[in-house]
């Protein structure tokens, strides 16, 4: 009898401890599992304004409209000299798909013919408001002392009836968001020009265009 009353005693204070743990774990649980849930939440929110306010999205630049200007070249005999002055000009559109405005330093474009540098241009500072689009004016000079080397490719285009140059743009620049995060970008773009003679009408424009952050 006084064994079983002792374990009726031992029973009856223990039951009430037992259920008090498994109440404190049961909270502690559904604790850890709201605090959980609230993360996700938050990282979800957080990716979202990530991806559509935050994220520094690719200014692009594209040409829109290029032609030649100046003196068809002309080839002399027997003295063998070759009379070129041609200004390529070129009209490019850096669009800024951003929500904040997107400031280029200056950028600078370049000339070339069969690989060789014949000319350059500057492109001026800017600053292109968010979701703008800015036009870019560039006056391309073929400077003819750059040419000596290529001279015999030149005088065998021009007889053909045709002359093909190459541009490479180049703008880097910076996108600021909520004024302290800053994102470097440069904007570029290669194209392949080509031009009749002696008419100087574009007949063939290829670009290709990219944009590293």
């Amino acid at each position: 009898m006084t064994e079983s009353g002792d374990s009726s005693t031992h029973l009856n204070s223990s039951s009430p401890t037992s259920l008090h743990r498994r109440r404190r774990r049961r909270r502690c649980l559904i604790l850890g599992g709201a605090c959980l849930l609230l993360l996700v939440v938050l990282g979800v929110v957080a990716l979202v304004l990530y991806l559509t306010l935050l994220k520094a999205r690719d200014p692009t630049i594209k040409l829109v409209a290029a032609r030649v200007e100046g003196v068809s070249p002309r080839v002399t005999l027997p003295a063998f000299h070759i009379e070129l002055n041609v200004t390529l000009e070129l009209m490019v559109l850096v669009h800024n798909p951003n929500r904040a405005a997107f400031d280029h330093a200056e950028g600078d474009t370049a000339l070339l013919y069969r690989g060789a540098l014949v000319g350059d241009a500057v492109v001026e500072p800017g600053r292109i408001p968010p979701r703008g689009d800015a036009y870019v004016q560039l006056n391309l000079r073929v400077e003819a002392d750059r040419l000596a080397a290529k001279l015999l490719s030149l005088v065998a285009d021009v007889a053909a009836g045709e002359v093909a140059f190459d541009t490479s743009t180049r703008i880097p620049g910076r996108v600021t968001i909520l004024a302290f995060i800053k994102r470097h970008a440069v904007a570029s773009s290669e194209c392949h020009v080509t031009f009749g003679v002696p008419d100087l009408k574009v007949r063939n424009q290829e670009c290709r265009y990219e944009t590293s952050l």
